[in-house]
């Protein structure tokens, strides 16, 4: 069930281009599920499916911070976030647009009292 990735971790392992773990039993079972299901099963979709599922498990708080800071200054592509994100991407960048939007208003209006001082 290979992905292609290349790059060093901080915990110290290194991706190639191919992630591969052992799959006994899960082998097994996709085997048997190909082999009875009509028309077979896509075992590589099935593990990107399930891989990019535990990606998203895996964040934490302080890593959705860190990935999106890194995704806005443009060190991660928007591939990457979306893998991680999914739609959640496209509402945070939503939310980040009506942020901005409201930081540019001219908030003086509001200052004054309503008898014009």
């Amino acid at each position: 069930m290979p992905l292609h990735v290349e790059r060093q971790c901080t915990s110290g392992s290194s991706y190639d281009k191919t992630i591969q773990f052992r799959a006994g039993a899960e082998k097994e079972a996709a085997e048997l599920l190909d082999e009875i299901h009509i028309g077979g099963i896509n075992v590589s979709e099935l593990a990107r499916v399930g891989l990019v599922e535990m990606l998203r498990q895996s964040l934490d708080e302080q890593d959705k911070i860190a990935v999106y800071e890194r995704y806005s200054r443009g060190e991660v592509g928007e591939d990457v976030a979306r893998v991680l994100f999914g739609e959640k991407l496209d509402r945070m960048e939503e939310e980040k647009e009506s942020f901005e939007a409201a930081m540019e208003r001219d908030t003086s209006e509001f200052l004054t009292g309503s008898d014009g001082e």
